[in-house]
């Protein structure tokens, strides 16, 4: 008699639920579900949703510290991998790992979140409930480029805006009012050579004004997240909608 034996596959950085939404100005909530955890060693998994408070510290609140102004913070899955404590959330300011909690000795990056001048979660918008993942900010983020007019190459720091985690599709949004028709906006990846997208105007004057948004690719540069642009004529303002990461 023959005997079945099952087919087990090992998961391999496997991600199902923990999906995230803004709760308030200092608060967070992460559903329940599974992570495997930054080494694939082990499953962290959230019986249940948990609220993160970041005026807090230790699990469900920030690592270490207080909440800073104007910062991107990592949100992490974090576990116990003797089980003796209940797996939970916290917030770091370090994209690399965070400063785990007395007892507990795993963790995931889940996503990200970032605070306003007014030391506030800026509200948006997470999507998606496995490794690949959606956030688009309620009000796009005004870049340094308030009136970019460089008729050649010139980068856009994205740095606190979008993760620095490797080449992203970010969401970017320009505001631009061309001088004449035909008028050109391109954009590109820092570390590209070709045009990712280009705009061209049909007309001239306040009738070419224009809000136009698509996806780049956001590429690092000695560790900061770079866009580049140029245009033809005019001034364009750049802006921050969203981006797209995997966990």
């Amino acid at each position: 008699m023959d005997i079945n034996l099952p087919v087990v596959n090992a998961p391999y950085l496997d991600v199902s639920g923990l999906q995230l939404a803004w709760a308030s100005n200092t608060t967070l909530t992460m559903l329940a579900g599974s992570a495997r955890n930054s080494t694939n060693q082990a499953d962290i998994i959230l019986p249940l949703a948990v609220t993160i408070n970041g005026a807090t510290n230790g699990i469900n609140g920030l690592d270490t510290g207080v909440l800073v102004l104007s910062t991107l913070y990592t949100i992490y899955a974090v576990g116990d991998s003797t089980n003796n404590n209940v797996p939970g959330a916290v917030l770091s300011a370090s994209a690399v790992s965070p400063t785990l909690p007395v007892g507990y000795d795993m963790w995931r990056a889940i996503g990200y979140i970032r605070t306003d001048a007014s030391v506030h979660f800026l509200l948006g918008y997470w999507f998606g409930s496995a490794n690949d993942r959606l956030f688009t900010y309620d009000v796009p983020i005004a870049t340094a480029v308030t009136a970019g007019a460089s008729a050649t190459y010139a980068a856009v720091t994205l740095a606190t805006f979008v993760p620095a985690v490797g080449n992203l599709p970010v969401l970017i949004e320009c505001n631009w009012t061309a001088n004449a028709a035909n008028d050109t906006l391109a954009l590109q990846g820092f570390a590209s050579t070709g045009d990712t997208v280009k705009y061209i105007a049909p007309v001239a004057g306040a009738t070419a004004h224009t809000i136009v948004r698509d996806y780049v690719s956001a590429q690092l540069d000695s560790g900061v997240s770079k866009i580049n642009y140029k245009v033809s004529a005019a001034a364009v303002a750049i802006n921050v909608a969203g981006y797209q990461y995997c966990i």
